[in-house]
């Protein structure tokens, strides 16, 4: 709104909790500087970074089963480890990804409403850098460079409903501050 006039209107949705839902969790975390225990060695440029999360949830409506359907877009498991080593203007990074099956949406199928849910999934993404100066870094990024990609289907894995295929993805280039 400007200068009192309406100019557009866009319409945002989400998921809303609403009566009867649950979503609960715990999250642990740790960071593992490697030389924060050994003062000289290789050893000492490495470190570790994790997490885990659970999160159980009921939401507030049954599916076709007369069961509980879970919050939408929630994972009741997800954890990333990541190993790290930097040194002299190298740093590199690899991390792996894991996140529970999760409902996606509820869809209308044959003979009433059927869950969509994501197959549990997996990726392993990684880093490399080298500071030229302290100006310029060079990096190599790879994402998902395992090429999981993503499964979905309905009520049961032996209902599938579709795939969402994603390539490793591969960056490289150069950072300048001046």
């Amino acid at each position: 709104r400007a200068a009192g006039v309406l100019r557009r209107v866009v319409a945002v949705e989400c998921n809303q909790a609403g009566k009867g839902v649950t979503l609960e969790g715990l999250e642990l975390n740790a960071k593992i500087a490697f030389g924060d225990f050994i003062d000289e060695g290789l050893l000492s440029n490495f470190g570790i970074d994790a997490n885990y999360t659970y999160s159980p949830s009921e939401g507030s409506q049954d599916d076709i089963f007369g069961k509980k359907n879970p919050f939408a877009d929630n994972s009741e498991t997800q954890y990333n480890l990541v190993g790290w080593y930097e040194q002299s203007g190298i740093s590199a990074r690899i991390a792996y990804n894991y996140r529970s099956e999760r409902l996606d949406a509820v869809s209308a199928g044959a003979g009433g409403l059927l869950n969509v849910f994501q197959a549990p999934t997996s990726y392993i993404d990684a880093s490399l850098s080298y500071d030229v100066t302290d100006e310029v870094t060079l990096f190599l990024n790879g994402t998902n460079i395992t090429g999981e990609f993503e499964e979905y289907y309905y009520a049961d894995t032996s209902q599938k409903a579709y795939e969402n295929f994603y390539e490793a993805r591969y960056t490289l280039g150069a950072r300048a501050r001046f």
